[in-house]
């Protein structure tokens, strides 16, 4: 072997050499369910069978290629890199002994049925299927077989990229690269760590490269330092960088957290590197840089700038679309397209009428599922061969004004898409910012207000609200792509996610071609947001700044107005790494004494109020068309020569008047239905709640449009009808004629009304609430009081009515309140009594009977 180049960056790194690189494939003999890194877990295991012994972490480095899947099923296979440095042999032969003897070689780990071992994902439930060298591609069966990655192989293959001048590095785990010394000053914990772009520049990546490779090497040699390194001149040329949060359970069962650095960074060098710099960016490929690289954190793959590469990272057996294919998963994700619970009522296209055939009260046939064509189409994916099908498009008006383009797939690849989902959610759960509330399950815009709440009550008086401006048609689909590929890099669902995404739109007779952005209607586009926001969470985060959000709305809660006015910067450089913006007409700073409004909730102070009926101002580009949206490529198409922003404007107008489609969905908190009078019938059919009277239709509302029904008198309700509302969770309350309430129809599970009931009950105890409360109901009484006087002008010198309507607002005692609103109804029905013909008898207010027609 020859010796390396002399210069700053040469290190002894053939005290490392020769590498063994071993491909090791396990069968699972029971399911398991990881975490979504599975290196700590794996790290673990493999300590275990050879006896945790001292010098492990000198010697063996893993990669973990399966990482990303949270669940694998009997039978299936398992995949994961084992890298031996220089002194490893004997390491490696005990390791390869024990896991030929797997299951038994493990027993202890579950030994008279530990509970705690038997939550570990690998234990005794594997068995081993084959050990390959890395390099020939050929299985062994014994060390002495594999080849050894030598000195000279390695400059070989830093000649090869010698003439290189631009790389791009592709991190295949996260990675914990301190921060430079000055940047990171007094920061403790994870803060110390690179986190973003902003934090990495390409000395410091290049710096922690030989760091990482000269404390390896002064450990294992018992040197006291090494050389310091010249660092060679170059400069990051694109980066998408992110943290992600991830952890490990110890011995003790405690959750250690232990985050890192993911994405892809594109380096350019001023002049070509010397061998010495090429031997170590490629030697860190196998070892990892930075902390924890025992666990297999730090590893990443280099790139040319014409695609090629001399490590080639190690592709993972099981694809998500295999987990998809699953016979149960495709069935739930029929189950859920077929009853209509993915669109509104009124998108169901005229050749879905399938999904229409199915009430509420009956399950579907899965007979009827079309399995095999759905497990077809997955296996084409797996090869690429399958085109996803154009989105049709639909706009749907806003409270505020203007229109929300929708593009909803055709009703197999919702179901498609719909089967993805379910794979990757559980996935994605576990990494995900846990004050992020929208499209995720078990949270809700009822949580994001509770911790609002909370938040006020533990000294957070003041928010910075914002909201990310056309954030669905501002998403680049190459930040998409980079952002999947830090988990899943070969994985062939990464080409399908896309194609949906990139998927055209059908209007009417157009397709309109879209060059970016996620599609409102698409199954996988929640997920998708929230993937890519994670990242601007974590930025605040990091900044501790005690962000809460809902899709691409949010709220920053701080204890003063100068941190607030420091998270809207904050807010903006984040979201401006990744291209987007917030919107200039919706973020503001105010105190929460003051009050705000948040998902529909009026936030005063700790207590939050329902307003999701009343409509916000709207913004002054309400009606504007989003730049980056299909629509605006059909207003190009429809304008053909108008220019002008007023004309497209005028166009859009036209086509919302032609095609006004009113969203089903059961936003905010839906109706409450109150049926009185006569008896009527109330029946289900279609998904609908069916009011008949002799005979007639009085109403057709859709089960997800409403809060709760109210019967007030003797109608009927039929068991099917009963069924509906328990199962779209909308309680039926029974009351007289007269107003007496006698009880309420709903299931016995934990439900978002429960919840509220709870909540009401408790805020009935607090006299600030109640007072607040009965001010707002008493203001709006006298504001109605003074309008129907006006209307019959009657409202002139309204004494009593007038001095109510300036004090009722400030009362400060219930009874105050009910004094101003006494002395003010008086007035009102005298002025009442003024309007009546004598014959009706009337002269005030009275009950009780009733003592005239008018009472």
């Amino acid at each position: 072997m020859s010796p390396l180049p002399s210069g700053a960056a040469a290190l002894p790194i053939e005290s490392l050499l020769p590498l063994r690189v071993l491909t090791i494939t396990l069968e699972f003999t029971a399911a398991a369910s990881p975490r979504f890194f599975h290196q700590p877990a794996l790290t673990a295991f493999l300590r275990f069978l050879v006896g945790s012994p001292d010098d492990y972490d000198q010697l063996i480095r893993i990669d973990a290629p399966e990482s990303g899947l949270v669940k694998f099923r009997r039978g299936d296979h398992y995949r994961f890199v084992l890298v031996g440095l220089a002194g490893s042999d004997a390491l490696l032969d005990e390791l390869l002994a024990q896991l030929a003897r797997l299951p038994h070689s493990a027993s202890k780990s579950s030994a008279n049925g530990d509970q705690q071992a038997q939550k570990l994902p690998f234990r005794d439930n594997l068995k081993l299927v084959s050990v390959v060298d890395f390099f020939t591609r050929q299985e062994i069966h014994a060390l002495h077989e594999a080849c050894g990655y030598d000195l000279d192989t390695l400059q070989q293959e830093a000649e090869l990229w010698a003439q290189q001048t631009a790389i791009r590095w592709q991190w295949l785990s996260p990675a914990r690269l301190l921060k430079a010394k000055a940047q990171r000053g007094q920061q403790k914990g994870e803060a110390r760590f690179v986190h973003d772009a902003a934090d990495l520049s390409a000395g410091l990546l290049l710096a922690r490269l030989y760091s990482s490779i000269s404390t390896l090497i002064r450990e294992r040699e018992g040197l006291d330092r090494l050389p310091a390194a010249t660092v060679p001149e170059a400069e990051i040329h694109h980066q998408h960088a992110f943290w992600l949060e991830a952890g490990y359970a110890d011995a003790a069962g405690r959750h250690q957290v232990m985050g890192g650095l993911a994405g892809v960074v594109g380096l350019r060098f001023a002049e070509p590197l010397s061998a010495a710099w090429w031997s170590l960016l490629i030697l860190g490929q196998y070892l990892g840089i930075g902390q924890r690289t025992t666990f297999g954190w730090g590893r990443y793959t280099l790139i040319s700038a014409e695609g090629g590469f001399s490590y080639r990272a190690e592709y993972a057996l099981n694809s998500l679309l295999l987990q998809a294919k699953e016979e149960e998963n495709l069935l739930r994700a029929w189950r859920h397209v077929i009853t209509g619970r993915d669109v509104p009522e009124d998108l169901i296209a005229e050749d879905e009428s399938i999904v229409s055939d199915w009430r509420e009260d009956e399950e579907p046939d899965e007979t009827d599922a079309p399995l095999e064509r759905l497990q077809e189409d997955l296996d084409k994916m797996l090869f690429g061969r399958y085109q996803a099908p154009a989105l049709r498009g639909y706009l749907i008006p806003k409270p505020d004004g203007g229109v929300r383009p929708l593009a909803i797939p055709p009703l197999y690849d919702r179901v498609l898409q719909r089967a993805l989902q379910q794979v990757l959610t559980p996935a994605f759960e576990q990494l995900m910012y846990s004050q992020s509330h929208g499209y995720r399950p078990g949270r809700s815009r009822m949580t994001a207000g509770k911790e609002i709440q909370q938040a006020w009550r533990e000294g957070y008086q003041w928010v910075y609200e914002g909201d990310v401006r056309d954030f669905f048609d501002s998403v680049q689909w190459q930040t998409l792509r980079e952002r999947l590929e830090a988990f899943y890099l070969h994985d062939p669902v990464i080409d399908m996610i896309l194609n949906w995404m990139a998927a055209p739109v059908q209007y009417r007779d157009a397709l309109l071609e879209r060059h970016q952005g996620l599609p409102q209607g698409s199954p996988l586009s929640p997920l998708m947001a929230n993937l890519i926001l994670d990242d601007f969470d974590r930025d605040m985060q990091a900044q501790g700044f005690h962000l809460i959000r809902f899709a691409d709305d949010f709220v920053v809660l701080c204890k003063d107005p100068q941190a607030a006015r420091q998270a809207q910067q904050a807010a903006r450089a984040s979201l401006q790494e990744h291209g987007l913006d917030i919107h200039p007409d919706k973020e503001h700073v105010a105190g929460m004494d003051d009050g705000f409004r948040y998902l529909g909730y009026l936030f005063v102070k700790d207590m939050a109020l329902d307003i999701s009926g009343q409509a916000r101002p709207a913004a002054s580009d309400a009606q504007a068309v989003p730049e980056h949206s299909w629509m605006a490529e059909l207003g190009r198409r429809e304008a053909e020569h108008a220019h002008s922003a007023k004309r497209l404007a005028a166009i859009v107008d036209k086509l919302q008047r032609q095609q006004a489609i009113f969203c089903g969905e059961r936003e905010n908190s839906g109706a409450l239905l109150t049926v009185t009078g006569a008896p009527a019938v109330l029946s289900t059919l279609n998904r609908q709640l069916h009011v008949h009277r002799d005979d007639k239709t009085l109403h057709k509302i859709p089960w997800q449009q409403l809060q709760a029904v109210l019967l007030l008198g003797n109608h009927q309700i039929t068991t099917q009808a009963m069924h509906a509302a328990l199962s779209a969770d909308v309680p039926v309350h029974l009351a007289t004629g007269t107003g007496y309430y006698r009880g309420c129809v709903t299931h016995n599970r934990n439900s978002q009304h429960q919840a509220v009931w709870m909540q009401q009950i408790l805020a009935f105890q607090d006299q600030d609430k109640t007072l607040y409360c009965a001010r707002e109901v008493v203001v709006a009484r006298l504001r109605h009081m003074k309008e129907v006087l006006r209307q019959r002008k009657q409202a002139d010198h309204l004494t009593a009515l007038e001095n109510a309507l300036r004090k009722a607002g400030n009362a400060k005692t219930p009874e105050t309140l009910r004094g101003l609103e006494g002395s003010a109804t008086r007035e009102y029905y005298q002025r009442l009594a003024d309007l009546l013909p004598d014959e009706i008898g009337f002269s005030g207010r009275n009950r009780r009977p009733p003592r005239d027609p008018f009472n």
